[in-house]
């Protein structure tokens, strides 16, 4: 669908103007490159202040504070190196610090029930030592009779914390001994004081070095497109006298690619992938759905030759987070917090692509939550026209409804699935195969609607079509054994892709045991519909938390003076879990549903992304 069609460039150039097409070609940015070498023990190559800049960049991207003001030069015999080592010494100093914060707070824990002394070394006693032990009050009567010499210097409700004078570790005494720091307690705050004032003024150094953000980051790119560059020598071919190098191309490019050529006095070919040729992939989708690209390729990257799932990702995506989330005070909760997020959006067109499809789910998410009647598991006096009713009952209060529709929903999405497939392999057998599932699936779900006498469905058809219910049901289920029992035929004869029409006894007898293998598929394709059943289970969950909530909250309003500050307790508190865990099982569940029981019937191919041969850093 939206997969970019590319044709194989191959330019040819003399070997002295090598370096030269290559910095204008990695200018032009529209060619991935093919690695005409293919040495797999190569070394990548390595550029020798990457990784410094890079880890520098890195840590002052994650300071909380950023300096607006940057810098636009660097000082005389400075440079990004420089730079980025006061970074990276400014990073080491405090990850010190850090830990010996840890460390001397764990210690002054440890001393505290002991008091403010110094131990002295064992020459100082005589070669005595202080053994230190919380001790248990119900133990200390043990003490009197080990003959210990001993002093209690503190107590608490727990222990009672003992020092006990001997040469060497006494044995027998009721209490774990503890290894205490042998600086005063005193001098431990001192530290702890002096290295808390060491790393604010580190903290406040962090966010004046940030003022090298964008020089850093434009000297990165550089060293990037050096890297890139190097690599894109290893992969050409040439000698002494000329050089080729071979990329794939978008065919809108290649006007650009053809006056590039022309202008710069080379020769160059175009070809089409062939069959056998595995191109790279290069999704490209309207930005209104372009955001659900990042949630195809979380998974897979669909192989060049196969189709584009990012429209039906988009909208089943969008549709399965809010059958799960079922509330439309939530989604606008959501859509409130995109408001607040607004400009952030704003930083990159993958963000703001992102963006697209966060509004598409807070739009489902509202519109179901006002079908379903539910705003933070209530339904408002006057919305409740909105609200969808079977037989003047709520929808979502009819269980059994429910997982019908959400059945029904998984048979659509798979019988999508292998529509596609079908689709793509049509003109060969092996498409029928494809075909026989989505027939299977569609005939066993209208076989199995028609099962229950009296069915529902046949009933409210039989209403409409003005027949005998027991005919539409009779008919019903004929239409979908017929159906169910066709379509594994089909998938029998045709999962194979030997030649249908051979004439050797030896392909048929693959061919049908091919097709034995391929009918093993139907306990996977019950288990797929099944787990879609998580959409009922789920939005059923989120309702029955939010009306629990409510209902807490409503009890804690009969406590007398702080009833109404428990209430908006609860309420705060316990919508913001049921949000927060509805969030995550949207995300979670709704990327299952797509990536792994859809894909897995429609996207048996993956693929590689196209990576651009290009500059990062401006001109």
């Amino acid at each position: 669908m939206a997969i970019v069609k590319l044709r194989k460039v191959t330019v040819y150039g003399l070997a002295q103007e090598r370096d030269e097409v290559l910095n204008r070609l990695q200018g032009l940015g529209c060619l991935h490159l093919i690695d005409l070498q293919q040495e797999p023990e190569r070394k990548a190559p390595e550029h020798p202040h990457h990784s410094v800049v890079h880890e520098a960049l890195k840590y002052l991207d994650s300071c909380c504070m950023q300096n607006p003001n940057q810098h636009t030069r660097y000082a005389s015999g400075s440079d990004c190196v420089q730079v980025a080592e006061a970074v990276l010494e400014n990073k080491r100093r405090r990850q010190q610090l850090n830990d010996e914060r840890d460390h001397l707070r764990q210690s002054i824990r440890g001393l505290e029930p002991w008091g403010d002394f110094q131990i002295p070394p064992p020459d100082y006693l005589g070669g005595l030592q202080l053994w230190f032990y919380p001790i248990h009050h119900h133990d200390m009567a043990r003490l009197d009779p080990m003959g210990l010499v001993w002093k209690a210097v503190g107590e608490d409700h727990q222990f009672v914390y003992v020092v006990v004078v001997a040469r060497e570790e006494p044995e027998g005494v009721p209490g774990q001994r503890v290894e205490l720091d042998r600086r005063p307690l005193s001098e431990l705050r001192s530290r702890l004081e002096t290295v808390n004032e060491e790393l604010e003024a580190l903290q406040w150094e962090e966010v004046a070095l940030t003022r090298w953000t964008k020089l850093l980051s434009r000297d990165l790119a550089r060293a990037e497109d050096e890297l890139s560059r190097m690599e894109a020598l290893h992969q050409l071919v040439g000698d002494e006298h000329v050089f080729a190098l071979q990329g794939w191309a978008p065919v809108s490019t290649l006007p650009a690619c053809e006056d590039f050529v022309r202008r710069h006095q080379l020769a160059w070919s175009v070809e089409e992938p062939s069959p056998e040729e595995e191109p790279p992939t290069l999704l490209r989708n309207p930005r209104a759905v372009a955001g659900a690209e990042g949630a195809v390729q979380f998974y897979i990257t669909p192989a060049y030759h196969a189709w584009d799932p990012t429209w039906v990702m988009f909208f089943s995506f969008s549709f399965f987070f809010a059958m799960i989330i079922s509330d439309a005070a939530y989604g606008l909760l959501l859509g409130v917090l995109i408001l607040f997020l607004w400009k952030k959006f704003n930083r990159s067109e993958g963000l703001q692509r992102f963006r697209n499809l966060l509004l598409a789910i807070v739009a489902a998410t509202v519109a179901y939550g006002v079908v379903m009647g539910s705003y933070f598991g209530l339904t408002p006096a006057g919305l409740e026209r909105l609200q969808l009713r079977l037989d003047g009952r709520p929808l979502m209060e009819d269980s059994e409804t429910m997982m019908l529709i959400s059945i029904t929903i998984g048979v659509f999405h798979l019988v999508m699935a292998n529509l596609v497939m079908a689709w793509r392999y049509w003109g060969r057998s092996h498409a029928l195969s494809y075909l026989g599932w989505a027939s299977a699936l569609f005939g066993g779900l209208i076989y199995g609607l028609a099962s229950p006498d009296p069915s529902p469905l046949a009933g409210w058809l039989a209403g409409h079509l003005g027949q005998p219910a027991e005919t539409v049901r009779m008919g019903m289920a004929s239409t979908g054994w017929t159906g169910l029992v066709a379509g594994l035929v089909a998938v029998l004869l045709f999962s194979s892709s030997r030649p249908f029409f051979s004439t050797r006894i030896s392909d048929w007898i693959w061919r049908l045991a091919d097709g034995l293998l391929g009918l093993t598929n139907v306990t996977r394709a019950f288990g797929d519909t099944l787990s879609y059943l998580r959409l009922f289970a789920l939005g059923l969950a989120s309702t029955a938390l939010a009306i629990t909530f409510n209902d807490l909250a409503r009890g804690a309003l009969e406590v007398p003076g702080l009833g109404i500050l428990f209430a908006i307790l609860i309420l705060v508190a316990g919508h913001g879990i049921n949000l927060v865990l509805g969030v995550m099982g949207g995300v979670v569940h709704g990327l299952r549903l797509n990536c792994i029981e859809f894909f897995n019937w429609s996207l048996t191919d993956e693929g590689y992304p196209f990576r651009a041969f290009c500059k990062k850093a401006g001109s």
